[in-house]
């Protein structure tokens, strides 16, 4: 018997490949994840009295829930990169190991209160309670 070669009609280096296609989550609805919650800390999550957790902060979160990434990230809600906040915060993110995050998001609860989290698509891991704005503080207008 010989030894045949299978033919081919061309070369598979031409053929079509698939393009990889980047998933947008903007248009995707939030999802809280709890784990990297900080409990001890300046702003850790230990500080909340819990009537007004449940009055304000737990009725905010679940708000965000219903809506998708690019309505949160419109006015009041932003994400800040990590060299911007506050020296102690960056500190703080070496010791819990999450230094490798370059940009975290700041929540606006009302007034000063913020939340900060850590974006990964559609989820934000909670991090900090942050009730007096001094992780990143806003610029003071005409100064």
């Amino acid at each position: 018997m010989k030894n045949r070669k299978p033919r081919r009609e061309s070369d598979p280096s031409q053929k079509k490949m698939p393009k990889a296609h980047s998933i947008s989550t903007e248009n995707k609805k939030l999802v809280w994840k709890m784990s990297r919650i900080d409990e001890n800390s300046e702003w850790g999550w230990d500080k909340i009295n819990c009537p007004y957790f449940l009055k304000q902060i737990w009725k905010t979160l679940r708000h965000f829930e219903s809506m998708t990434w690019a309505e949160i990230l419109g006015s009041k809600h932003h994400s800040v990169d990590v060299s911007l906040i506050d020296k102690q915060a960056q500190k703080r993110l070496q010791e819990l190991k999450y230094d490798d995050n370059e940009i975290l998001v700041s929540f606006r609860i009302g007034g000063k209160q913020r939340i900060w989290g850590i974006r990964s698509g559609v989820d934000s891991y909670l991090l900090w309670w942050d009730p007096k704005h001094r992780i990143y503080p806003s610029p003071k207008k005409h100064t």
